[in-house]
């Protein structure tokens, strides 16, 4: 599966490229640290500036074309099914929903996840940074990032797990969440 999406990233045959802004509220910033890493990766994607920075996105309907070009799959939903696969085993994620691993074959956009974070790495994030995230979600728009009841229970006892730290984990979210 590494392999097939290093082709997608590919800058020559890789998905096409389209050049477009658009302007976001929030992106997970899980995702903030490879920016720099991705814009040398991925010059075949969507570039949205945010903050001044320009992040590579690419489409539904690029990611399920080239699927079905490079494997020469003949029926659509065969590729959608594959771009499922890739996505909920972490290779890209959809941008608007978060709440659902699902690629669609229209105009949706779609990031690709840095390698660091890919299933092969076995990286597991610790207490610590999904105290952070989960601080920063509740910093936010109760209605639009709202923690749901289990993260709720999560942050209360990791509030009490890390009760050293926890100075640490609100300047974290705060300086993150005003980024």
């Amino acid at each position: 599966m590494e392999a097939l999406v290093r082709e997608m990233q590919d800058p020559e045959t890789g998905v096409p490229v389209r050049s477009q802004k658009l302007f976001l509220t929030s992106i997970p910033s899980a995702f903030m640290g490879m920016y720099i890493l991705m814009t040398s990766l991925v010059l075949k994607s969507y570039l949205i500036s945010i903050n001044g920075m320009f992040i590579p996105f690419i489409l539904g309907y690029d990611l399920i074309e080239w699927l079905m070009e490079r494997l020469n799959i003949e029926d659509s939903a065969e590729a959608v099914r594959l771009a499922n696969i890739l996505c909920q085993s972490g290779y890209f994620f959809p941008v608007g929903d978060t709440k659902s691993l699902v690629v669609k074959d229209d105009s949706s956009l779609y990031r690709f996840q840095t390698p660091y974070y890919w299933p092969s790495q076995s990286h597991c994030p610790d207490n610590v940074e999904y105290a952070i995230y989960l601080a920063k979600r509740s910093l936010r728009n109760k209605q639009k990032h709202g923690l749901e009841d289990y993260e709720l229970e999560a942050l209360g006892s990791l509030k009490l797990s890390l009760q050293h730290k926890w100075d640490f984990v609100t300047m974290q979210a705060e300086e993150q969440v005003s980024f």
